[in-house]
């Protein structure tokens, strides 16, 4: 059955089975929780958000424990964590994409660093609030990278902390997780006046290396992390704002060059990696009494360097990035009659990347010195047009340039990225939207110029990189069918029950590949040379479900996602689909929510569709069950206390997800206590 007819199939049954259900209530709809989210680049709650989104707040952070970022998504139908089990080598896939894919921000500004197999997501899952996955592409809203969905992560903040009533309070937090004897400090001091809140946070963590479900350890997996962030926030006035938020952080630990991987003493060398992070931003916020001004202005900078030492013979490498960015965005309500409300975001972004390598010995990679410059403008507007529709239609055009001064080249080029929706609140408790989104991606200066080796079969036989710097921006076209169902009174008086599920098909185009061609050894001595290059038309296609039940202190959730990728050209699967998978979540609350116990289930099916060129094997990936555990206590008396105990794959499983080249880490019993003052 194709995943379109099974989307269909299953929309049909809860609808009917609800819809029966909820004729028999007195009418009452149930109120979704106002999250609101900022991933679609303004203040929204997420129930009118127009695109597929999944959200994870605090409180199910708390619960999962997290050792990444990526972790805290493991659970949203249609989205794994790619990278295997090394936390700061996990990156996340949405929908078969991921990588420079997915685009990713941290408190609105977007995160840029790519090179070779080196990690990519840098903010430590201790400093989160939440965390927002918008699916599917984004490019409209934000620019090149979101061809297949933005992850945006947003810090904690001194409101968090800090009661109505107070005005310093902060918390300590000491975790210890026995699977590699991690143990985690984290800290946090707030503080208000009158017109001026601060927040001070730091962690510290340290780590041996991974237990897998064989029971074997995972060598190169244990590290030792730490951080601090600042922020301010001052109130000019009653319509001004302006914050200052700084980040410091630093990785430091052996793992293999490859870290999805296992090292060899051939190919994938262990590393001593020393990696440090710094990001700045400023943010000024004005909203005045007018309907047509209530702007953001934010200027940033990301800094990142990596030291490595081959262990076994000290060869280093060094890789610097440097980005400066300017944000400024824009909304403004105008009410025309006949049709109500008309929002306008509107704005613009540019950003400048430095970025610069070093790669000591012989016959080594030459990754380019290259600076490149981006400029985008973006429009969006909510449009009511009738008592029950509204209509959502925007675009962005970028232009953007690469130099790369070692070789004395440079090029540039220009997308236009638009977005349109049609969104049909059919009755009280069903909402239809009908949407269409374009994305691309720009070339990176490593996919346009490096040069050097890629590596050798023997001295003097090396396989060289060629720069490519015609290469085309991947491009996205996607096409969606959604639906959200709003519930109350379905099983008794006082539940509710929210349902999204969407249909979805996505087309990407020049797809940006590494292209090793094999070495000939006759007649003519050739060792092959390495390039990037666009191939593939490619075809995404899928459905996801999501059921949210509550009732009192019950709360269940359910989801289910399909996802498939063919080669427009050949007719083969594409790699790194995520297996379809179910996951069940099911918690309650006793003694007044004092203790809250849950698990949550994960079960992949199969992997098969790898019929691919290259799979001469005919590699296939088994599906698993995996189970996790948490429980929570805060007792009244001492409600400065909380204690939080997750137990992931409790049955210790040994097992692998699809693409993966590393098997998952065993069981973890993770145990925290946090005092709140």
């Amino acid at each position: 059955m194709k995943p379109t007819s099974l989307a269909v199939l299953i929309s049909a049954m809860f609808s009917t089975s609800v819809y029966a259900d909820q004729a028999k209530s007195d009418g009452e709809v149930f109120e979704v929780k106002p999250v609101v989210v900022t991933a679609t680049r303004m203040e929204q709650k997420v129930e009118e958000v127009s695109r597929p989104i999944a959200v994870v707040e605090k409180e199910q952070i708390d619960q999962i424990q997290p050792q990444s970022v990526a972790q805290v998504l493991k659970g949203e139908p249609n989205i794994v964590v790619s990278g295997g089990p090394r936390p700061n080598n996990q990156s996340v896939n949405i929908r078969g994409l991921s990588g420079n894919k997915i685009l990713q921000t941290v408190d609105g500004v977007r995160q840029v660093f790519e090179s070779g197999h080196r990690p990519s997501y840098f903010l430590d899952p201790e400093l989160l609030q939440s965390v927002e996955a918008v699916k599917g592409p984004s490019s409209s809203l934000w620019g090149s990278g979101a061809v297949g969905g933005v992850v945006a992560q947003n810090t904690v903040n001194a409101a968090d902390l800090l009661d109505a009533d107070q005005d310093l309070g902060g918390f300590i937090k000491q975790g210890f997780n026995w699977n590699n004897d991690q143990s985690t400090t984290t800290g946090a001091l707030a503080g208000r006046t009158d017109s001026l809140d601060w927040l001070l946070s730091g962690y510290y963590r340290d780590s041996n290396d991974i237990e897998l479900g064989s029971g074997e350890s995972l060598a190169g997996s244990g590290s030792r992390d730490q951080g601090v962030m600042a922020k301010t926030e001052w109130q000019i006035d009653d319509a001004q704002s302006v914050g200052f938020n700084l980040r410091a952080a630093n990785v430091s630990g052996n793992v293999p060059s490859n870290g999805s991987a296992d090292f060899n003493g051939t190919s994938n060398f262990l590393i001593d990696r020393d990696q440090d992070t710094l990001n700045a931003s400023v943010d000024y916020r004005i909203d005045t009494d007018s309907p047509l001004l209530n702007a953001q202005i934010m200027t940033y900078w990301n800094s990142v360097e990596m030291d490595e030492s081959r262990v076994s013979d000290g060869r280093s490498d060094s890789t610097e990035l440097d980005v400066y960015g300017l944000n400024i965005n824009n909304v403004s309500l105008f009410d025309v009659e006949g049709f109500g409300e008309i929002a306008v975001l509107y704005g613009i972004d540019g950003y400048r990347e430095e970025f610069s390598a070093d790669r000591e010995g012989d016959d080594r990679p030459t990754p380019p010195e290259a600076d490149t410059d981006v400029w985008g403008g973006f429009v969006q507007a909510n449009i009511p047009f009738a008592n029950s529709w509204q209509l959502e239609v925007g675009g962005r055009y970028d232009y953007f340039s690469t130099e790369a001064k070692n070789l004395d080249q440079d090029r540039s080029d220009y997308e236009f990225s638009p977005s349109a929706a049609l969104i049909w609140q059919t009755t009280e408790w069903l909402e239809l939207t009908l949407r269409h989104d374009r994305a691309f991606r720009a070339p990176s200066s490593e996919e346009l110029y490096s040069t050097g080796t890629h590596f050798c079969m023997f001295p003097g036989f090396c396989n060289t990189f060629e720069p490519n710097p015609d290469l085309a921006p991947e491009k996205a076209a996607n096409t969606e069918l959604m639906a959200k169902l709003n519930f109350a009174n379905v099983l008794g008086e006082g539940d509710s029950l929210f349902i999204t599920t969407s249909v979805f098909q996505n087309k990407v185009d020049d797809f940006i590949e590494q292209i090793v061609t094999d070495p000939s050894f006759g007649p003519v001595m050739d060792p092959g040379k390495t390039f990037w290059t666009n191939v593939d038309e490619a075809t995404i296609e899928g459905f996801e479900i999501s059921a949210d039940y509550r009732i009192n202190s019950f709360k269940a959730v359910l989801s289910y996602g399909i996802t498939r990728g063919e080669d427009d050209n050949t007719g083969d699967d594409l790699t790194n689909i995520p297996a379809d998978t179910l996951t069940a979540d099911l918690s309650y609350g006793f003694l007044a929510d004092q203790i809250t116990v849950g698990g949550r289930l994960i079960h992949a099916k199969d992997q098969d569709n790898t019929n691919y060129e290259y799979n001469t094997d005919g590699t296939t990936y088994d599906g698993y069950t995996v189970g996790d555990i948490y429980a929570s206590w805060q007792p009244k008396r001492w409600d400065a206390w909380k204690v939080d105990l997750t137990i992931n794959n409790v049955t210790d499983k040994d097992y692998r997800q699809a693409w993966n080249e590393l098997d998952e880490a065993g069981r973890e019993v993770i145990l925290s206590t946090k005092y709140s003052f």
